[in-house]
């Protein structure tokens, strides 16, 4: 039986709303409708990694309120397994996401009980040849006490650090693979962070992990479309529970980041 990817990341509440403009500072404006969608990054490489075929559980900590208990819910409703920590005292992280006409939108983040990520208990439930995928929009402390727990199992722990956050060394070090975008790349040895196995992606071009280089069919276009970074990486993660060797499992995550319609 293959291991389970468990996704340690951000969960919130998404409130779109249709506005006639943009508020600039001070503004008050009205929203014409509105509707509401469960988000973040987290959410989006479990996805990723249940289109891959994965059994997939998702870490993250939500309020003890309604819209916490709506999330699980609809984790659930999406073939995700709720591994959700509740933080009393604090409410659900929620982003309000302002759209006008054809403008670009405008958004604001809150992030309540995200902000108290425990990462000491995120594994508790782990087992025996479990992937474990964290990103670094959970508090890098956080991410670094998920990724000693997991060395700890002797889980294999695999970081998307794309946007890149400062992660302490000796906790990147445990990552295998460490996968961060081309510029990113360029900024770890100006901070002194040199993980052991490192995987760089080049947008649609392809990647390349310690060595192992898979080139995309899809060269003409490079730059990664949106959620392309989180598609990566939930697909590796599920291609390296399910047991596939690197070069296959980055294959199949490179194929994914090339998806326009994400």
């Amino acid at each position: 039986m293959t291991g389970q990817v468990l996704v340690v990341g951000s969960l919130q509440v998404v409130v779109h709303a249709e506005v006639d403009r943009v508020p600039a500072v001070g503004d008050a404006v009205t929203a014409t409708g509105t509707r509401r969608t469960v988000g973040g990054r987290g959410l989006d490489q479990a996805l990723a990694a249940r289109r891959a075929g994965a059994r997939v559980a998702l870490v993250a900590s939500v309020g003890d309120d309604d819209a916490g208990r709506w999330c699980e819910d609809h984790l659930a409703s999406l073939g995700v397994e709720p591994r959700l920590h509740v933080v009393p005292g604090e409410s659900t992280a929620t982003r309000v996401v302002m759209t006008a006409g054809h403008e670009r939108d405008a958004s604001l983040l809150l992030h309540g009980a995200a902000a108290r990520f425990d990462g000491r208990a995120a594994l508790a439930a782990a087992a025996d040849g479990d992937v474990v995928l964290v990103q670094l929009d959970v508090p890098p402390p956080a991410a670094a006490d998920v990724l000693r727990e997991a060395d700890r199992r002797q889980l294999r722990a695999v970081v998307n650090a794309s946007p890149f956050a400062v992660l302490d060394p000796d906790a990147a070090a445990i990552a295998d693979p460490f996968v961060v975008g081309e510029r990113d790349a360029a900024l770890l040895a100006d901070v002194g962070l040199m993980p052991a196995s490192l995987c760089v992606t080049f947008g649609r071009a392809g990647a390349v992990w310690d060595g192992t280089r898979v080139d995309s069919d899809d060269l003409g276009t490079p730059a990664m479309p949106d959620g392309g970074t989180e598609a990566f990486c939930g697909t590796l993660a599920a291609g390296l529970a399910a047991g596939l060797d690197r070069r296959a499992a980055l294959r199949d995550a490179v194929a994914a980041s090339a998806l326009t319609d994400w």
